[in-house]
């Protein structure tokens, strides 16, 4: 109660550039600031714990943010011949405070799992809604930089050490009077323990002065490397003396595709599909534009930017728009999608199906039913399969089933993607069964059931831990289980043809039926133990209470809470990473039996111990 109280008297404050650090005031407000165009309020829950956390959270997503403004804006204006004055003064104070940020970042997240878990038990009423609701969206932005940090690092860095943004004509900060002596030396990128130093200019003659370019390779130039700049120059020009006209136009060809293609990676992995939408409509290399097609469809973005080169481009760019339409799956590009499959390459009309299936069109569907799954070209059947797995009907998954058997792997392959993508508890137990009768295709299998999100896949994963003892099997199960964070206690149903009770009575009311080998996740146990008779004997423990898959027919929900007495159970636990030693560890509490998991983090091999 006294949690509820606090909590609704709890107040909110502005979140600014300066919260971060005092230096970082001359930015606030200016293009840099990654709060110029929106208010962050951060909420004042009154509990040490939590605030501590949110301040510290959004003090890495701001500084994160403000060091990718930097990055961008200096690329920008250097792509334009303008002075990166300011950015380098941003940049040399990031400098210092990216990295200490980009090592926090696993660590934040898990203490915002942790603490979103633990919301229900610290906070109650509304107070729980708008708290979780913080930590979701600071978990969702600190996952979104979690992959982008060190993009941003190596960013700033490569700003700071890149000698063309002192040959401005301009004072960089710090100026003094002193003359230079020497030539800058510019720091190495690859001895992180030492600080860049500072580089000190003053305005003098330009005619006389020597300017420091980078070469053509990945290490940095030094005050040293003047001469070997000019001999680079000189072997350059002779080199194209001695080329005929055709060589250096394929050479030329040749830099146009790379920096092209260089341009596609660069504005994908900052998310800019609007850049990638101009390369698509105007960039002079077919090639080129195709990699901006699929980095598009990456992105789930540019609809009508690619349904445009689909109408009016080439033969080698239309397929990559039609995959990259597919992957986005939109109802409005389902005239494409049927327009795809009477095309002539079967490619196309493979990513057309699939795109069709998206688009949970009725008529869609037919289409699939009636001409995809009966072509000649496995392909087709293939992303017929896929696209069919979208409408998600269970009538369905017999269709997949029958396709398992045929003598195609490839169609085989095809038919367990569509399972997974299907989802269902049906499609989960089709997967189930190949992994124990078709061993050359158990991993692949494990591998789909792994997609699957929900808590019927994980209850798959534990099943056939359990019934496996192939090593290989068992250590991708292990795998899977802890990128899935499936961690606690599982029970495993021992007797047959029983039931889960409402109440934590024999005599209380059946809420559904349970049967040997079934799965469920520990909820609680009673502090009471009771005495219940099973066949002629009278045993004395506690309730467990379960949460299980629904088995009556009729029932509203996939799952069902109810109580099970202990003896009828096997308890097996999945422990978190670092909770014992460096690995996760699977345990059968009854038992005492034991075996180590595979740690996805380090890729540490932990023997398999009994």
């Amino acid at each position: 109660m006294v949690l509820v109280l606090l909590i609704g008297c709890s107040s909110s404050k502005p979140y600014q550039l300066t919260d971060v650090s005092p230096k970082y005031k001359e930015y606030q407000g200016s293009d840099l600031d990654p709060h110029k165009t929106k208010n962050v309020i951060i909420p004042v829950t009154n509990n040490r714990k939590y605030d501590d956390f949110i301040q510290e959270a959004h003090k890495a997503i701001a500084l994160l943010e403000f060091g990718e403004n930097v990055a961008l804006r200096a690329d920008s204006k250097k792509t334009v011949g303008e002075p990166v004055t300011k950015e380098m003064q941003a940049a040399a104070y990031l400098e210092e405070d990216l990295p200490q940020i980009v090592s926090k970042l696993p660590g934040l997240l898990q203490t915002n799992q942790d603490l979103i878990d633990s919301t229900p038990n610290d906070f109650d009423g509304p107070a729980i809604g708008r708290v979780s609701y913080e930590l979701g969206n600071i978990l969702d932005s600190l996952k979104e930089f979690n992959s982008k940090a060190i993009g941003i690092q190596n960013a700033i860095r490569h700003l700071r050490s890149d000698s063309r943004n002192y040959n401005q004509g301009k004072e960089v900060t710090e100026a003094e009077t002193k003359p230079v002596v020497a030539d800058p030396v510019i720091a190495p990128v690859e001895e992180p323990k030492k600080k860049p130093e500072k580089i000190i200019f003053k305005k003098e003659d330009t005619s006389s002065k020597i300017s420091i370019k980078r070469l053509n390779r990945k290490t940095k130039v030094t005050g040293k490397a003047k001469a070997n700049e000019q001999i680079n120059e000189l072997v350059k020009k002779e080199e194209e003396k001695v080329l005929s006209d055709e060589e250096k136009k394929d050479r030329e060809y040749t830099e146009q595709i790379r920096n092209g293609l260089v341009q596609v990676f660069q504005w994908e992995y900052y998310r800019k599909p609007q850049k990638l939408e101009k390369i698509l409509s105007t960039h002079p290399i077919p090639r080129v534009r195709s990699a901006a097609a699929l980095a598009l469809g990456r992105l789930k973005a540019g609809r009508v930017s690619l349904q445009n080169a689909i109408d009016k481009d080439g033969y080698q760019v239309r397929p990559a728009a039609y995959k990259a339409l597919s992957d986005l799956g939109d109802k409005r590009s389902l005239s494409y999608f049927i327009a795809g499959t009477k095309a002539e390459d079967p490619e196309v009309i493979a990513v057309s199906y699939e795109g069709l299936g998206k688009t949970r069109d009725p008529a869609g569907r037919e289409m699939i039913l009636t001409t995809g799954l009966a072509s000649e070209y496995v392909v087709i059947v293939s992303g017929a399969l896929r696209g069919l797995a979208y409408h998600k009907l269970d009538a369905d998954v017999e269709v997949f089933d029958k396709f398992l058997k045929s003598n195609d792997n490839e169609i085989k392959e095809a038919a367990l993607e569509a399972l997974a993508i299907h989802g269902s508890r049906e499609s989960l137990r089709i997967l189930e069964r190949v992994v124990v009768e078709e061993p050359s295709l158990a991993l692949m299998a494990v591998d789909e059931i792994s997609k699957n999100p929900t808590l019927s896949a994980t209850f798959a994963l534990i099943r056939l831990n359990e019934s496996q003892t192939d090593e290989k099997l068992n250590k991708r199960i292990g795998e899977s289980l802890l990128r899935r964070k499936a961690f606690g206690k599982y029970a495993i149903i021992l007797v047959q043809d029983d039931y889960l009770r409402a109440e934590p009575n024999e005599r209380s009311r059946p809420v559904s039926y349970i049967k040997n080998k079934e799965i469920g996740l520990i909820l609680s146990e009673t502090k009471k133990e009771f005495a219940v008779r099973i066949g002629e004997d009278i045993l004395t423990d506690k309730y467990i209470q379960v949460k299980m898959e629904s088995t009556l027919p009729g029932a509203q929900g996939a799952f069902v809470t109810g109580w099970v007495f202990y003896p009828k159970l096997d308890i097996i636990e999945v422990k978190q990473l670092g909770s014992d030693g460096n690995s996760g560890k699977y345990s059968n509490l009854k038992k005492g039996k034991h075996n180590n998991l595979f740690n996805p983090i380090e890729e540490i091999k932990v023997p398999r111990k009994e």
